[in-house]
């Protein structure tokens, strides 16, 4: 397999596809907090504004963009897995 260099990354792709997978990950989240504690709710509503930083950064497409974008989606799924074992563990609790 090649390696990907920014040479090689189709840019416009690039971030149509991280913008759509932040999304999907922002909704999926929406629900987990919803089931969640306050601790849960603090940390999402820093979280995320990102989405609109990355939205505004794609109409960019250089590499920098790709990369924060990713970078965010990165961030996303980190909460998420936070999300499943502090969160919703915790909201569904007797």
């Amino acid at each position: 397999m090649k390696p990907t260099t920014p040479a090689t990354i189709d840019l416009p792709k690039a971030l149509t596809d991280g913008l759509k997978q932040l999304r999907t990950l922002r909704d999926e989240i929406r629900v987990d907090v919803h089931l969640a504690g306050m601790e849960a709710k603090t940390r999402w509503e820093a979280l995320e504004p990102q989405v609109e930083q990355a939205e505004k950064l794609a109409h960019d497409i250089t590499e920098a963009s790709r990369k924060a974008i990713q970078e965010t989606v990165t961030a996303f799924h980190n909460y998420k897995g936070w999300l499943a074992q502090h969160g919703k563990g915790t909201a569904a609790k007797p």
